[in-house]
């Protein structure tokens, strides 16, 4: 279904929480390039929402469309 198994831990967070952010993936799942995670999930047929920001100006990604 997807490439890495870093974009699987990005899809199994975001199932269970609300957002994720860049700062988020790296402090809790090691994961430095969460917008290259997001475009594989993208390319999947996922959506996300990219419209709000954390209090450290970081993108939420909020999935707002599961895959095909």
């Amino acid at each position: 279904m997807f490439y890495t198994s870093q974009t699987t831990k990005v899809y199994n967070y975001l199932k269970k929480h609300k957002f994720i952010t860049s700062r988020m993936s790296y402090d809790i799942l090691g994961i430095t390039r969460l917008s290259a995670r997001i475009k594989d999930l993208k390319d999947a047929g996922f959506e996300f929402d990219t419209n709000e920001r954390d209090e450290h100006n970081f993108v939420k990604y909020k999935l707002i469309k599961n895959g095909q």
